[in-house]
C-alpha cells in the first residue's frame, strides 16, 4: 500500500478544516493554532474617496498557538 503524497495529506487537512468551519465550529491544531469563523456586520467602507456599503460576512480567523 502506497503512502499518501504530501499534496493528498494537505488536501485532506484543508477539507477537514473547511467541513468543521462550515458547521460554525472552531478547529484546534495542536502545535499550530486555532481556526474559527467570526461574523463581520455590514459597514461603510471608503476607498479612493468612494464610499460603499460592505455586506455582512463570515471570515475565517487563525489564532496561532502561543510559542508556535
Amino acid at each position: 500500500m502506497e503512502s499518501p503524497s504530501a499534496e493528498e495529506v494537505i488536501e485532506a487537512f484543508t477539507d477537514a478544516v473547511q467541513d468543521q468551519l462550515d458547521t460554525g465550529d472552531a478547529i484546534e491544531v495542536p502545535g499550530l493554532g486555532t481556526f474559527s469563523v467570526e461574523h463581520r456586520p455590514s459597514g461603510v467602507q471608503e476607498e479612493d474617496g468612494v464610499r460603499r456599503l460592505a455586506p455582512p460576512r463570515n471570515e475565517v480567523v487563525f489564532t496561532p498557538e502561543p510559542g508556535a
